[in-house]
């Protein structure tokens, strides 16, 4: 990985971080479904940074989180 890669996938991850933290107090002020928005968003984010990084537990874990808020949206349109 050169060194624009690292700058990217480090922006990445905080800025992910930072997205998922607001969706959790999204969550506590009960803002639905943006709260549900944010969440996706950031873990997408993360889901990029497992993929540079081979992370197969990360991968998983974003994967199947990604899936699952997926999953509520829809639900919360229908």
């Amino acid at each position: 990985m050169n060194f624009h890669n690292r700058d990217l996938i480090w922006l990445t991850k905080w800025v992910s971080s930072l997205v998922l933290i607001a969706g959790m107090a999204l969550t506590a002020g009960n803002f639905y479904p943006l709260n549900m928005y944010m969440h996706l968003t950031g873990i997408i984010g993360w889901l990029v940074v497992a993929l540079a990084w081979h992370d197969r537990s990360l991968i998983m874990l974003n994967g199947v989180a990604a899936f699952i808020f997926i999953n509520g949206i829809i639900a919360s349109l229908f």
